[in-house]
């Protein structure tokens, strides 16, 4: 595959060599059910090349949240990436050590080709009940976050080009079909556990308190375990007590948290997941917009109209009219 990017000191042709796909929603099945990412259970550790078309840029619920862990690299072309109220710019080269307690994902992302390297394994990989306690400690990079922190390694970095140099052996490691599975798998973590060392250098975390690994494990669980609901329930009326009670938190503490992981408040979050899956079946199906209001969760069609065009700029009949789609 040839990837048109612009000329930056470090070539990125490495990251060519990965697995491409296009980036597509959350997926739910017929019965509502979330489908996450699934790993290898033994090894859970995944690198691939995403290609974000813009039909996928206009949908909200691109912004996902996940336990795993994210290390999100700009190929081709440039944009905002978004986590929860944190806006980070990035373009080819760029590396963003994505903070997965928070909605995620690129908000803009312009060029004639739009592609990222996401690189994402579970913490379990670094730092389990098995591991020496030392080992926690390579998780600052995605745990211990300072209120001016960025999270980002550009090309003006002092470890930039050493940190793609450790991903570039890495991934050559993850890819290399010549050698055994178990031998691809020892190097590709080593190289990971690496990467994540020299992190830590370049953001100078080193001096910081010990991650508290377990009680970010029961912060990421519980808020998944409220992500994952509202992906396949959100047609269902749901209070900010009962998500609250969800996510093991005082209603005052969930609308704090809830804020700073999304960006957003809950009630707005829950429309704007609604009116998505409404864009969907406009444009889907032919059913009508009164059934498909209703079915979304809002019973009122006037107020689903109104709420319908601030989030799109048209109405949903105007949007079936422009798209060609069902009359």
């Amino acid at each position: 595959m040839i990837v048109a990017m612009s000329t930056v000191p470090v070539s990125l042709d490495y990251l060519s060599r990965l697995p491409e796909r296009q980036f597509n929603v959350p997926q739910i099945d017929a019965r509502g059910r979330y489908h996450p990412l699934v790993f290898n259970p033994k090894f859970p550790f995944r690198a691939e090349l995403l290609s974000y078309p813009p039909t996928v840029m206009s949908d909200p619920r691109r912004l996902n949240w996940h336990e795993r862990l994210e290390i999100f690299v700009g190929v081709a072309g440039r944009g905002i990436f978004q986590m929860g109220d944190r806006e980070v710019n990035f373009g080819p080269g760029d590396i963003v050590v994505v903070d997965n307690l928070k909605v995620h994902g690129p908000r803009i992302f312009h060029g004639q080709q739009r592609l990222a390297a996401v690189i994402t394994f579970m913490p379990e990989l670094i730092c389990n009940s098995l591991s020496c306690p030392c080992d926690s400690t390579l998780l600052l990079p995605f745990y211990s976050r300072l209120a001016d922190f960025d999270p980002s390694v550009r090309e003006k970095d002092k470890l930039w080009v050493k940190i793609h140099a450790t991903l570039r052996e890495m991934l050559l490691c993850y890819s290399n079909g010549a050698a055994s599975l178990e031998l691809r798998q020892a190097g590709c973590k080593a190289f990971l556990q690496r990467v994540l060392f020299e992190l830590i250098e370049h953001f100078d975390l080193a001096k910081l308190p010990f991650v508290d690994y377990k009680s970010q494990s029961r912060t990421s669980i519980q808020f998944g375990r409220l992500y994952n609901y509202l992906q396949g329930n959100y047609a269902h009326h749901i209070s900010v007590s009962q998500a609250a009670d969800m996510s093991g938190l005082s209603s005052f503490q969930f609308m704090k948290f809830f804020r700073k992981a999304t960006g957003t408040s809950f009630v707005a979050y829950l429309n704007r997941l609604r009116l998505a899956h409404a864009h969907q079946l406009l444009t889907e199906t032919d059913r009508s917009i009164a059934s498909i209001s209703a079915e979304v969760g809002f019973s009122d069609q006037s107020y689903f109209d109104r709420r319908f065009r601030q989030q799109y700029g048209k109405s949903p009949r105007q949007l079936r009219s422009d798209t060609g789609s069902f009359k």
